[in-house]
């Protein structure tokens, strides 16, 4: 990854291992379990389905958007979660596609080891292309944080944000890499934020190829630029 400037205060610029599995319900149009490290999370989508009166639309889809806690009842901070994905999804669905009813996500967290937000913006990104559901983009988020000596963290597990100074959640879409959501807590320089945006994008392109080539190997398609031993016979 190419981070301009101050490489040396990258402590760690690798994403951890994300794993997937696609439709593990049955009762829903597309789901998956999203596993980055050892943050698990899983979505489901509905839609389009029939829509509430006092929520119909001639002009779109009505979006609606619940997240649940491992356990016990969403508080604020879950509220503050369901309304970042509810956001990104509004700016990526094409919901003039399907006018007059309603788009269900309904995302379930198993667990919490670090960058949860991230985790559940990536996993509601593939529940909505599994699931079918009309997209104007796919979208990639990242979490990185800058921990007490400088230096950043990208994807921090649960015991480096111990120690952060600052936090950072970014999103990005997959056709111009605009940004669709940006989530900071703590103190920082702009020349920080520069940098830690300019990391987060670069590894947003890592995530982007893992949604191909699992999304493709599901459909039986021969992911991006993998020969097959027919290929390397003939050449």
């Amino acid at each position: 990854m190419n981070i301009p400037g101050k490489t040396e205060k990258v402590a760690n610029d690798k994403l951890r291992e994300m794993q997937c599995e696609f439709n593990p319900l049955s009762r829903c149009d597309g789901s998956v379990m999203y596993c980055q490290g050892a943050t698990v999370v899983i979505s489901a989508v509905l839609g389009p389905i029939e829509v509430k009166t006092q929520n119909l639309s001639i002009d779109g889809s009505y979006l609606e958007c619940n997240y649940r806690p491992k356990a016990g009842l969403p508080q604020v901070k879950e509220r503050i979660r369901e309304a970042a994905v509810r956001d990104v999804l509004e700016l990526a669905l094409l919901s003039e596609a399907y006018p007059r009813s309603k788009m269900s996500l309904q995302i379930q967290e198993l667990e919490d080891r670090g960058s949860i937000d991230a985790c559940a913006l990536n996993s509601a990104c593939l529940a909505m292309l599994i699931g079918g559901l009309p997209l104007k983009c796919s979208f990639a988020a990242v979490h990185c944080i800058i921990n007490d000596q400088g230096e950043y963290v990208l994807d921090p597990d649960q015991r480096e944000t111990v120690h952060q100074r600052a936090s950072f959640t970014f999103a990005f879409d997959s056709l111009e890499g605009n940004l669709l959501l940006v989530q900071t807590k703590g103190s920082f320089k702009i020349a920080e934020f520069n940098d830690v945006e300019s990391l987060c994008r670069s590894a947003s392109a890592e995530i982007f190829r893992f949604y191909r080539n699992n999304i493709a190997n599901y459909h039986c398609r021969r992911p991006e630029g993998q020969k097959t031993s027919e290929d390397n016979m003939e050449t």
